[in-house]
């Protein structure tokens, strides 16, 4: 069951969860890979992130200053809201994981990513965005089709395998001893390039700015439910 809240306890209960995360990943200060040098995708806003840090070690460390570890952190690329034009998800894992797994015999790393960017789009193209709070996750149904491409990471080039699915790619690379999995509507660019982002504040104000949209979107549609 979703629970929704009326616009005057919704709006700021949803500015003060934006404060606390951009304030929490400050005091991080995270480093995570992005995209870089593309303008077709610019820098847009933070995605997921997780930590399976303990609520008790979390509430400390926003009492004392002190930092607290990553398990991932998502940096979104392109626009979001706009299912034709291009859009990029770059996913860097400190915990040494990667793609979720748990797949069914004869499917790719990557194809339940690629799933959730199809349901993500179908929610967004159909006005159906309360579709994307369900915690169920959906698995990409194939055909895939394996390839490779050339990336160029922290200045140095290298082949690296992909998947594709209808409209999306999928790839990943390990770098600096992280594992970045990336996951794009539309093709990427020849020779896309990655690279350490070392200031976030785009992706912080993107975060800010995006959120509301996606509110405002989200709480002007009915609750029926979404495609299937």
């Amino acid at each position: 069951m979703i629970i929704t809240f009326p616009s005057y306890v919704r709006e700021p209960l949803a500015r003060w969860t934006v404060c606390m995360r951009l304030s929490r990943l400050r005091r991080i200060s995270p480093q995570p890979f992005g995209l870089t040098a593309d303008p077709q995708r610019p820098p847009l806003m933070l995605g997921d992130e997780s930590s399976s840090t303990g609520l008790i070690t979390e509430t400390l460390a926003a009492l004392t200053g002190s930092r607290v570890p990553l398990d991932r952190l998502s940096l979104l690329y392109g626009n979001y809201f706009d299912v034709s034009a291009p859009f990029v998800e770059v996913t860097t894992h400190w915990d040494g994981r990667g793609w979720l797994t748990h797949l069914p015999p004869g499917y790719p790393e990557g194809a339940w990513e690629l799933g959730q960017a199809e349901r993500r789009d179908a929610a967004l193209a159909g006005g159906f965005l309360k579709a994307m709070l369900s915690p169920e996750r959906h698995l990409a149904e194939g055909p895939f089709t394996r390839g490779t491409t050339e990336i160029v990471v922290g200045g140095d080039a290298s082949q690296v395998a992909t998947v594709s699915y209808r409209d999306y790619t999928a790839l990943s690379f390990t770098a600096q001893g992280l594992t970045v999995t990336v996951v794009s509507r539309h093709p990427l660019p020849p020779s896309p390039r990655f690279d350490l982002i070392t200031d976030l504040e785009p992706f912080f104000e993107g975060y800010a700015r995006e959120s509301q949209e996606w509110l405002r979107r989200l709480y002007r549609q009915p609750t029926a439910a979404g495609p299937r």
